[in-house]
Order: C-alpha cells, then structure tokens, then sequence
C-alpha cells in the first residue's frame, strides 16, 4: 500500500506540476485557475464563498476578482436575493477558456493511457474515483486529519529515539 500511496502522491505532484504550465499557458495563475474551476463546478458564487473555498482573504479574493474581470474571464452581477451581495460567474470567454483546457487535459490523459485495455483504464477510474473521495472526505474532517498527523509525528519521534509528544512536552 505505501508504494500506491507513493504513485498516488506522484500523480498528484505530476497534476499540480501541470496545472501550472496550464496556467501559464492561459495567462492566469494558479489561483485564478483554481476560482475559474470552482465557480464553473458550481455555478455563480459570492467572493465570501470563493474567498472561504480557496482558503483566501476578502481583500485578495476582491484583488483575484479584479483581476479575472479585467481579463473578461467573470462578472460580477447583483445576487437576486441578497441586494447587498454580488455573485461571480463565468463570462463566454472564461467558460471557453476552461473547457479548451478541459479538453487539452483530457487529451493528455488519453494519451498517457492510449496502450491499457479499456477495462484496465475503467477499473483505474474507479479506483482514483474511490481514492478521490476518500481524500475528500478526510480532508473536510480537519479534527480527524490534525489528529493522523499528530499520531504519525509522535511515532516517527519514538521511532527516532526522541519521546517529545507532538504539543512539545517530554516524559
């Protein structure tokens, strides 16, 4: 399992490696890649609720919406049930730009996969689709994940010899 995790981890290096030639390619950064894809994945959203998503502040996601609109890749128009709101969403050419990258990305796997049997390729989308919700669900549950990582540096210090707990308190 540790070298499954380990070609998983490489994917995931490979896929963010990737993701910000694509955004150099587009012209954008990384960021704004990551905004363009989560207001497409879920339609029109407050900068509140980009800004709580990309893990950013108010005024860097007002900054990353300057940005994206000048570009002519978002527009901000009033929310229709909150006056004082706005919401996000993707203009034409923004909507175009992520599906042209879309496409180029799924080109790119088809190829990396053109010579596995179609049940060889079916099997591993099933197989990344369980990983992918499983990194999901771990990922929403912070306590949880913050606990693993403390299990795992105390038993990496007692392997190492070292007793110090993970809050820094010794024996």
């Amino acid at each position: 399992m540790r070298q499954l995790a380990n070609e998983v981890r490489a994917v995931m290096v490979a896929a963010d490696t990737y993701r910000r030639a694509m955004a150099a390619a587009l012209g954008v950064g990384v960021t704004e890649v990551s905004a363009l894809g989560e207001i497409r994945q879920d339609g029109p959203l407050t900068p509140s609720e980009l800004a709580r998503r990309l893990g950013l502040t108010s005024p860097s996601v007002t900054s990353l919406l300057d940005r994206l609109e000048a570009a002519g890749l978002v527009a901000r128009r009033r929310h229709p049930a909150d006056r004082r709101s706005v919401l996000v969403e993707l203009t034409e050419a923004g909507e175009e730009l992520l599906l042209a990258s879309f496409e180029q990305f799924s080109e790119d796997v088809a190829a990396a996969v053109r010579s596995a049997s179609p049940e060889h390729v079916r099997e591993l989308g099933e197989l990344l689709g369980g990983v992918a919700g499983s990194l999901r669900t771990r990922a929403a549950d912070r306590d949880g994940l913050l606990g693993g990582l403390g299990r795992h540096v105390a038993r990496r210090r007692r392997v190492d010899g070292d007793v110090t707990d993970v809050n820094g308190k010794g024996d």
